[in-house]
């Protein structure tokens, strides 16, 4: 029964964060545990236990009279992610090169490889998914499983808050492209400074991209 009521938890979870993602909750809305529970065929424990990971993970606000909200992700907050990403990418990096494999190595090879691809295809949505491959690629290389984990809840968040915002331009597509480049380049070399260097460069410039969307903090 423990192990039942673990397993409907995270199932739970999943279900209501995609379900965030894919705009099926919007922003604002109340999720009502009797409802969810309705909808999905369980009891409302493994639900109220699931909205409260969703809310310590960032996706939902817990109100004193309305329960659990969506989240309103404000450019408050964005900012707030803009700078723990930017943190996070240059210590992923900084280990990859020292830990890296290989056979790891030829797979970021592959990823900007097949995002260039996207580029000559206009293919937006593959560009963004190999955009995220490239980074997560990174992660895995640098064999930090807290940096890992921290990362895999913040790329759900950053991918929700809007591709036009990062990558919605041919501009900002094709420097991405060639920042990531630098980065692979770098990396190839098993050179540390170099790889934080162009690293630091490619979130820099993110964070000036993101600025032209979205007014963020000073």
């Amino acid at each position: 029964m423990v192990q039942k009521q673990l397993s409907y938890k995270y199932q739970v979870y999943s279900e209501i964060k995609k379900g965030i993602l894919m705009g099926q909750y919007q922003p604002g809305s109340v999720m009502n545990e009797r409802k969810l529970s309705e909808e999905l065929g369980i009891s409302r424990t493994p639900i109220r236990e699931a909205l409260q990971m969703l809310a310590r993970d960032g996706w939902l606000q817990m109100e004193t009279y309305k329960g659990a909200i969506v989240r309103e992700f404000d450019a408050h907050y964005m900012w707030e992610l803009v700078r723990i990403r930017y943190a996070l990418e240059l210590l992923a990096v900084e280990d990859a090169v020292r830990n890296m494999t290989e056979e790891e190595l030829v797979n970021l090879r592959k990823i900007q490889t097949e995002q260039k691809e996207d580029l000559l295809n206009y293919d937006v949505d593959d560009f963004i998914q190999h955009d995220r491959d490239f980074h997560s690629c990174i992660y895995q290389m640098s064999r930090n499983g807290e940096l890992m984990k921290l990362a895999s809840n913040y790329y759900d968040v950053f991918r929700f808050l809007g591709k036009q915002a990062v990558l919605g331009t041919d501009e900002r597509r094709i420097t991405t492209i060639e920042e990531h480049q630098a980065i692979l380049a770098a990396v190839e070399n098993r050179n540390i400074e170099e790889a934080v260097s162009a690293m630091k460069v490619h979130m820099e410039h993110t964070e000036e991209n993101i600025r032209r969307h979205i007014k963020l903090a000073p």
